[in-house]
């Protein structure tokens, strides 16, 4: 039986950024996974346009399916890089598996690391998030996640709420204004703690636009400069959980998990 996973990732326009963080993934499983052929699928229609105009080409995940099928694999795996089971998990992998289901004798999908519906499903993945070896004497740490923009993604505040149960030093916020807790939450939050230092980084796979723009970026709305301008110092790094092989670990996991 010819058998495949197909990494499934948002993607990112940054190619060294992409070799850190998503092959570094496809490269594990690759390793952990020999008896599969391995394969790539964006779900950014935008991205994959914008790369292909370069000469850069990755394909969606519908693309991908469809050449599988034409290839004969009878056995596909779909594991999804995407942090949490929102829209674009919904829309663009769940959605296009569905429609290729006739396609294979097995097509399964391993959800996202960060999946669950109480506070408890996160132990042990939320210290992996935090990572709080990195914080100097007297930081707490700031994650910023990505959020939702049209429906709320409840994972960010069951972990908050693990964290704040576990007494982990953490506060968590989301790039997407319209969703929560989104930076005001977040500055209101050190407020009231008191807290005066924070080390901050990405809660996402990639270190891309949103970690080197929004967190960390020189203009007056990053989040960098309104949480020094709300009196708070500020120590960032960029990088993306991609870059972590503890985080990696869980998606190994999942997809001993569906297989």
């Amino acid at each position: 039986m010819k058998q495949a996973i197909v990494v499934t990732s948002f993607g990112v326009s940054d190619q060294s950024v992409k070799k850190k963080c998503i092959d570094s993934v496809i490269e594990d499983v690759r390793r952990e996974f020999p008896n599969f052929a391995v394969f790539e699928a964006w779900t950014c229609h935008f991205l994959i346009k914008k790369l292909a105009k370069e000469g850069i080409k990755y394909g969606t995940l519908e693309a991908v399916l469809d050449n599988l099928a034409e290839a004969g694999y009878e056995k596909v795996v779909i594991l999804p890089t995407h942090l949490t089971p929102g829209e674009e998990f919904t829309n663009k992998i769940l959605q296009p598996v569905e429609e290729a289901k006739g396609k294979f004798a097995q097509l399964k999908v391993a959800y996202p690391v960060l999946t669950g519906d109480k506070p408890g499903d996160y132990a042990g993945k939320a210290e992996l998030l935090a990572d709080l070896s990195a914080l100097e004497a007297g930081e707490e740490l700031v994650l910023m996640g990505h959020g939702s923009p049209h429906k709320h993604n409840p994972v960010y505040e069951l972990i908050q709420q693990y964290a704040d149960d576990t007494n982990m030093p953490v506060h968590i916020g989301v790039v997407e204004e319209d969703d929560h807790p989104n930076l005001t939450d977040v500055i209101r939050r050190l407020q009231d703690r008191g807290v005066k230092k924070v080390f901050m980084r990405p809660m996402m796979l990639v270190g891309g636009d949103h970690a080197n723009n929004d967190m960390a970026g020189d203009e007056p709305d990053s989040w960098k400069n309104q949480l020094q301008s709300a009196g708070i110092q500020v120590r960032c790094s960029t990088s993306g959980l991609g870059e972590n092989d503890k985080y990696r670990s869980l998606y190994i996991e999942k997809l001993q998990e569906v297989i």
